[in-house]
């Protein structure tokens, strides 16, 4: 009788604890417990997506992002809608509901006049599809892919293009490239509707800066997140400042100003401008050759004589802690080139060289944000760059080197195509690391103009002359064909081509333009977007090597195998408890 006893509170303190589990899950289902133990973090939302996610939950507007990535697709895109579908509950979580998301099927009406409405008007939008191929009993027949999304903040669109590949079979790599940028891609759409305005980026014209077609395709991209205008200075003391009525000091009228590839003198008036841009906030990035190149003698004679390109700014950069130097880097890791090497029957022989005069320069583990996880970055006969007149309260990095295989030409330098028949061993003698060929400043800045300036026009409260700033900051590269896109004929005029295009490749190959986005948003002081852009997840492919021949095995592994756990833990669970049972009432 006891032992019945014993048998029936034993029972009941199960129900008791059976009704507490469930009361503990309950509650553990309203506050779901997440731990990403990834080594890079993967599943974890940066910082500033955090940030504004919460600044998001705690204001009046909705976010709806729709996302066309639904369909019967290969398996590698279907990761890619399952990563944003991912990051959309997250989003949706931790921003209290604000944040709302569906994904649609493209194709799914089945009507070819509505799939046609629905596509005209997502091309419209500025999205591209992928298209692929399928094989099915003999014949080819192609799908469109809509890698995108469009987010829809305070009633304004705006797309989003997960995948921008344009080969009709992406690889595992430019997927998972996709894939590492859902986040920026989402945070950065709804920063755009959710900020009060757009920064406002100048290109400055004139001093024989590069003409907007040759800088188009990066004015493009970041015409997406600013409003980039054209700049002349003209002498005009309103070109780059204003006066705000009530305060002491000039505005910026830009929040960055960009000069790229000026090649004339600048005088004296236009750098006061320039300086007095500085001193009142504005950031700015200089893109110089210190020595001019013509090309056009290289393409006729096979050389040339590189001298150096008098802008009137080695003095002023100079005050502001860059010289410029009047060399030129031979790089042994460089872009290639295309040379003839003679006859080969009726036709020329074309022969690929590596062309030292293009060094090629790659990311470093340890990089600033604006250099990390990058593509290799192209230069054209550049220059090296020195920090100079230093202080405690600027801080000055080396954004960008050449590599430890590279050598100094001083000017004037013989530019020739023979250059391509140098030993390696040339490279070897004086190993120094590599060159600094942009650099990046920041902090205190005082006036070129402090002590050369007439005091009329120093004390004048209309010119608001300022003699330093706290917050200054500055990139320097030393070529400015780092941001020039080549351009090619049409029946419409010039067009540019992608910046970072290889002709020999067929294909971008640079990461110019990331690297200038990346910039510009440093400039900018958007943190986030930067850490967000630079972030790297690793991609982990399987060894094909080491699975081939036994698929069928790893197959049956990766089926069978949870089937079997399952199967064999119904089976031992309830003989452990009838043997435990079974024990305890004997």
């Amino acid at each position: 009788m006891k032992t019945m006893d014993w048998i029936q509170g034993a029972h009941g303190k199960g129900w008791r604890s059976a009704a507490l589990a469930l009361v503990i899950l309950g509650l553990l289902a309203q506050w779901p417990l997440r731990l990403d133990v990834t080594e890079d973090q993967r599943h974890s939302l940066s910082s500033a997506t955090n940030d504004m996610l919460s600044e998001l939950s705690g204001g009046e507007d909705d976010v709806l992002v729709k996302c066309y990535l639904e369909g019967d697709f290969p398996a590698r895109y279907r990761r890619l809608g399952d990563e944003v579908k991912s990051k959309l509950r997250t989003f949706a979580r931790k921003s209290n509901g604000k944040v709302r998301w569906q994904f649609i099927d493209v194709t799914g009406s089945g009507d070819d006049k509505t799939i046609g409405e629905t596509e005209l008007a997502l091309y419209e939008q500025g999205l591209r599809f992928t298209r692929i191929a399928h094989r099915e009993g003999g014949a080819t027949t192609f799908q469109n892919v809509w890698p995108c999304a469009v987010v829809t903040v305070k009633g304004v669109d705006y797309p989003v293009q997960f995948l921008r590949s344009e080969n009709m079979d992406p690889d595992e790599v430019m997927v998972q490239n996709a894939i590492t940028q859902v986040e920026f891609n989402l945070g950065q759409a709804i920063r755009m509707g959710l900020r009060n305005r757009r920064p406002v980026v100048g290109i400055l014209q004139g001093h024989g800066c590069f003409l907007p077609v040759e800088t188009a395709d990066f004015t493009n991209s970041l015409s997406e997140t600013a409003d980039v205008v054209d700049v002349k200075l003209d002498g005009s003391v309103d070109a780059l400042c204003e006066t705000i009525e009530g305060r002491p000091w000039r505005q910026p009228k830009y929040d960055a100003l960009v000069v790229a590839g000026p090649d004339s003198t600048f005088s004296d008036r236009d750098k006061l401008l320039i300086d007095q841009y500085l001193m009142n906030g504005g950031h700015m990035m200089w893109l110089i050759d210190p020595l001019v190149t013509d090309l056009d003698s290289i393409r006729k004679t096979q050389q040339t004589l590189a001298t150096t390109r008098e802008t009137g700014l080695f003095d002023w950069l100079f005050h502001h802690g860059v010289r410029l130097n009047r060399n030129m880097v031979l790089d042994a890791q460089c872009a290639p080139i295309m040379l003839g090497t003679g006859p080969m029957g009726d036709h020329r022989n074309m022969q690929m060289f590596n062309w030292y005069f293009s060094p090629v320069v790659l990311s470093e583990p340890d990089a600033h944000p604006i250099c990390a996880n990058l593509d290799p970055l192209h230069f054209d006969f550049t220059s090296t760059l020195d920090l100079v007149n230093q202080s405690d309260n600027k801080e000055a990095t080396v954004l960008l080197s050449s590599s430890a295989r590279s050598i100094l030409y001083n000017a004037p330098v013989r530019v020739a195509s023979a250059v391509v028949n140098l030993p390696s061993e040339h490279f070897e003698t004086d190993n120094t690391g590599g060159y600094p060929l942009a650099v990046l400043l920041e902090g205190h800045f005082d006036s070129f103009f402090a002590l050369r300036l007439s005091k009329e026009l120093r004390d004048s409260p209309d010119f608001a002359f300022r003699s330093e700033t706290e917050a200054g900051k500055m990139i320097v590269v030393s070529d400015a064909d780092f941001i020039r896109n080549e351009t090619r004929p049409t029946e419409e005029g010039i067009a540019p081509l992608p910046l970072g295009y290889d002709r020999y490749s067929q294909r971008v190959i640079y990461d110019n333009k990331e690297w200038l986005l990346n910039a510009i948003s440093y400039l900018l002081d958007d943190a986030g977007q930067i850490s967000l852009r630079s972030r790297s997840i690793a991609f982990r492919p399987l060894n094909d090597q080491s699975i081939q021949g036994s698929e069928n095995t790893w197959t049956v592994l990766a089926v069978g195998g949870p089937i079997a756990l399952v199967v064999a833990l119904g089976l031992l669970l309830p003989a452990w408890r009838r043997r435990r049972w079974t024990h305890s009432a004997s």
